[in-house]
């Protein structure tokens, strides 16, 4: 006679393969995630080298926020593009038009996208048909858009010779969707730790603090940030891009409540 397994066998079975799932599940996630954040460093980086080509083209200067601003004419030219489509062609290039009141097209590449906030087509958006959608904002402080309380935009980008602690110094850090409608990965203006400008505000009459209004933590944050007047968790980490081309984990409390990441004097002050 066939002996087949009895209840308690396949009990005790079932319980074990229920026992290494448990154990296994955790570190295969584990293992996702830290595979993410290696690939977020990475995109960084390569937005970093990208940038540092884009500025040895134009006599040292950082790419803008914006292209085609006159200075002192309160006009822009044509071509007329975010800084995404500008670096697309040290990176990979951008497909479609580009052009203000024209949408970035879906083949932009998943560099300018931290791979935990992946990218979301914009086209047909009428709340966002700017190119604005990226994970990481150039600092506000390297592209002068806005700026402290009677300080006059130049909409100029800084020079590198401007930087005196290019190592300490960053240019792009992870932002939260401030200007489309919190539907996308983020915004491609990270207002710095000095802006307090009255441009962009929630309720209390001006941003005390343009980074803890405009940054994300995407890596080991308690929550995700969707709206204005609450602060990033403190102990969040991002990936943060430097003017010298390296690229660092950082916790988001260092970056919100410290002007020294963003100081391109290097003295913790504005500018």
């Amino acid at each position: 006679m066939k002996r087949g397994f009895t209840l308690i066998e396949l009990l005790v079975v079932i319980a074990i393969i229920a026992i290494l799932a448990a154990i296994l599940f955790p570190v295969f996630a584990q293992a996702k995630a830290a595979a993410k954040k290696a690939v977020s460093i990475s995109n960084v980086k390569q937005l970093n080298l990208g940038q540092m080509m884009y500025s040895g083209d134009y006599d040292d200067i950082f790419v803008p926020y914006f292209s085609g601003y006159v200075p002192g004419s309160n006009q822009f030219t044509s071509p007329q593009q975010y800084w995404p489509s500008l670096l697309s062609p040290y990176i990979q290039k951008a497909a479609g038009a580009n052009a203000i009141g024209q949408p970035l097209d879906g083949n932009l590449s998943g560099i300018f996208f931290d791979p935990i906030e992946p990218f979301k087509n914009q086209t047909g958006d009428p709340n966002c048909s700017f190119g604005y959608v990226a994970s990481w904002g150039i600092s506000d402080d390297i592209v002068n858009w806005f700026g402290p309380f009677d300080v006059a935009q130049s909409y100029m980008p800084a020079a590198n010779s401007q930087v005196q602690k290019p190592s300490d110094t960053l240019i792009f850090a992870e932002t939260w969707d401030w200007l489309c409608g919190e539907d996308y990965p983020g915004s491609t203006l990270a207002l710095s730790y000095f802006d307090n400008n009255n441009n962009y505000h929630n309720g209390d009459g001006y941003i005390p603090n343009g980074a803890t209004e405009t940054l994300q933590a995407p890596y080991n944050a308690n929550y995700v940030k969707t709206a204005w007047g609450t602060e990033p968790d403190s102990n969040g980490v991002q990936n943060v891009g430097f003017i010298d081309g390296h690229v660092k984990s950082e916790h988001v409390g260092l970056l919100t409540h410290s002007g020294q990441m963003w100081s391109i004097s290097g003295n913790d002050q504005w500018p």
